[in-house]
């Protein structure tokens, strides 16, 4: 799945969420040096932007063609976890919940989702979808605020442990 197609299917499923209040495209919030991504904003105040980045099958596409979608039996379905309704929130916690949306999305297209933060050698948090086409979605934090902060206090991929 391109990003074109991506970016209307997962703001629909990340507005499914009782937990989440708002999501607005970068665009739509002002972020224009990233291509995509949206602004999440859940039931505590706090907000997260997560950008897309797409990666394409091994031996690459033509991106000049339509795009011909590769279908095989969605993700297994995951426990989603709740969110609470007030305070801080780990954020490894949020990148779970993401995780769990996309999972539970039904897509047939999506393969399986990996919490960036399960990984070994990893220390920050994201989410990788795997595509049946072979290609890659992956959702890195680019900002996070705790309720009433701007993004502007941390910077660009600066993941605060929560929010």
């Amino acid at each position: 799945m391109r990003l074109p197609r991506w970016a209307p299917w997962i703001e629909d499923v990340l507005n499914g969420s009782p937990s989440v209040t708002g999501v607005q495209t970068f665009a739509a919030a002002g972020i224009k040096d990233k291509p995509c991504g949206h602004v999440i904003t859940l039931r505590t105040g706090a907000t997260v932007a997560l950008q897309w980045v797409r990666t394409a099958a091994t031996g690459g596409e033509d991106q000049s063609q339509p795009e011909e979608p590769v279908t095989g039996k969605p993700s297994a379905p995951v426990e989603l976890p709740d969110l609470p309704a007030s305070g801080r929130i780990q954020l490894s916690l949020i990148e779970a919940h993401v995780a769990a949306l996309i999972a539970n999305g039904g897509s047939d297209e999506v393969s399986s989702v990996e919490r960036t933060s399960q990984r070994p050698d990893s220390k920050k948090c994201g989410v990788n979808v795997r595509m049946h086409s072979g290609a890659n979605v992956y959702g890195v934090f680019l900002y996070t605020a705790p309720a009433g902060a701007s993004f502007n206090s941390g910077g660009e991929y600066q993941q605060r442990e929560e929010v």
